[in-house]
């Protein structure tokens, strides 16, 4: 019977496609942090409520998707330059806001919060981008009210192909574990039984 059962795991492992694979993602607001000497984003080590900004600073935000685990977040799109968005407050802080790629978002805009230099980031994104809605653990949620409702929502995504596509080719999968799984299971039994058989008649 063990060897029953590591003949049918076996199966199962060769049997599964890879592209049945899924991976679970997340949409948020991620938080950025530019780089003045290299004119690159970071990815923020704080949030945007406790980490602090100076005159000058540029700080973003995302509204995005975490396509897996291990996949690096995607940085905000468009201008980084602070004179471009602070042209007549060079210690005011610029901000610059993505709301993504999804049917119905705002587009991509940049602010100056003129009074934030000391504050926080939240602060400098209150100051432009009112309403801002945050969760109970104080996650940030919306921005100008985008998205209205959720925070965080986990997004059921497969690696390959939409989940639509691969349900249906999830049913035959099955059906041919199956299929292969009692052929494993009575080929053994057969072997096994006539084992046996020759072991009597050699008696």
């Amino acid at each position: 019977m063990r060897r029953a059962l590591a003949l049918l795991g076996a199966v199962l492992l060769l049997c599964v496609p890879a592209t049945q694979a899924w991976a679970a993602s997340y949409t948020y607001w991620s938080f950025w942090q530019l780089d003045a000497e290299s004119g690159a984003w970071g990815y923020a080590t704080q949030g945007p409520g406790t980490a602090r900004v100076s005159g000058g600073d540029v700080v973003g935000f995302h509204f995005t998707t975490s396509e897996s685990a291990t996949a690096p977040p995607q940085a905000p799109r468009g201008t980084t330059e602070h004179a471009g968005i602070c042209p007549d407050e060079p210690d005011g802080v610029a901000v610059v806001i993505d709301f993504g790629t999804a049917d119905g978002a705002p587009a991509a805009r940049t602010a100056c919060a003129a009074g934030a230099a000391g504050s926080t980031a939240a602060a400098a994104l209150a100051e432009v981008a009112e309403p801002l809605r945050y969760g109970s653990d104080g996650l940030l949620c919306g921005i100008s009210d985008y998205p209205a409702t959720g925070c965080g929502e986990p997004v059921a995504a497969a690696e390959e192909g939409e989940a639509a596509d691969d349900g249906a080719s999830f049913l035959p999968t099955i059906a041919t574990l199956s299929a292969v799984a009692l052929l494993a299971v009575a080929a053994l039994w057969h072997n096994r039984r006539r084992r046996r058989d020759d072991a009597s008649g050699a008696a």
